[in-house]
């Protein structure tokens, strides 16, 4: 996919991504797929890709202290910052370091497997989504979520990365919006043997900072930061006032707002 990839995160992009992109983007896009998990007390909840937590700490609320959550990502940076994150009232929660494509947890273990703005980063996602099933209790539920089609501010953000800093970081902007079609991430599902499944649309809304602190906001909680660094000063000054300029007609009061389309499918066991 590209050689920029959340398999080897580390520094402190997983601390950056709980300070600002939890708030501004994780916790928006999660408010559907919640919705459509219809989460129940008692029920067990596995997060995959979990990142710093945002969807089980809000699981843990939902299925109460009879319930039980584990939250399960591929970056040890991530979890380690999940790990200090106060834990609200509700469902204690497991957290694990592991690989979608083999699941390190027992069948049928899970009543309902989440999995927010994952599956579009996994190099296999036809074995991601068979090990989900597989650690679904029959009748389970899987609900995931995927960024639809690109908008045009991003578009332009990842033009001016590609231009000052290199293509293999605008390979890593388009992964984020690869699975914008419901109908293929639906038949993703399917031909992981999940039944039942539904694909739609909804829309998450993005209150963005201003065009340069979102651009470097970004880039610091993503695994492009170290590579960013490494560019010289002119060619980050360059790519920030390339952003500057063309997000112009899209900010208003210093905030970038964006309905960002957004695909939520799910399946039962």
């Amino acid at each position: 996919m590209t050689s920029v990839s959340y398999r080897n995160f580390t520094g402190t992009g997983a601390e950056n991504y709980q300070r600002w992109f939890v708030p501004a983007i994780a916790t928006p896009v999660s408010v559907d797929l919640l919705r459509a998990a219809d989460l129940c007390p008692g029920e067990r909840v596995l997060d995959v890709a979990c990142g710093t937590g945002v969807v089980a700490r809000l699981a843990a609320e939902r299925v109460g202290p009879q319930g039980a959550v584990t939250g399960i990502d591929i970056a040890p940076d991530m979890i380690d910052v999940a790990r200090t994150v106060d834990a609200p009232a509700g469902a204690p929660i497991e957290w694990r370091v592991g690989d979608a494509t083999a699941l390190p947890l027992p069948d049928a273990s899970f009543d309902v497997v989440l999995c927010q703005m994952g599956l579009m980063f996994m190099e296999d996602r036809p074995a991601a989504v068979a090990s989900m099933r597989r650690v679904l209790a029959q009748g389970g539920r899987l609900v995931v979520n995927t960024p639809g089609r690109i908008q045009r501010p991003f578009e332009l953000m990842e033009q001016a990365i590609v231009d000052h800093i290199g293509p293999e970081l605008g390979l890593f902007v388009r992964a984020v919006f690869s699975m914008h079609d419901p109908a293929a991430v639906g038949a993703l599902l399917e031909a992981g043997g999940l039944r039942d499944v539904t694909a739609r649309q909804a829309t998450a809304t993005f209150r963005l900072a201003s065009p340069a602190e979102f651009l470097w906001q970004y880039i610091n909680l993503t695994p492009m930061g170290p590579v960013v660094a490494q560019a010289t000063e002119a060619a980050q000054a360059a790519m920030e006032r390339q952003v500057v300029e063309t997000w112009a007609p899209y900010v208003v009061d210093g905030i970038t707002p964006i309905d960002q389309p957004m695909v939520v499918a799910t399946g039962r066991r």
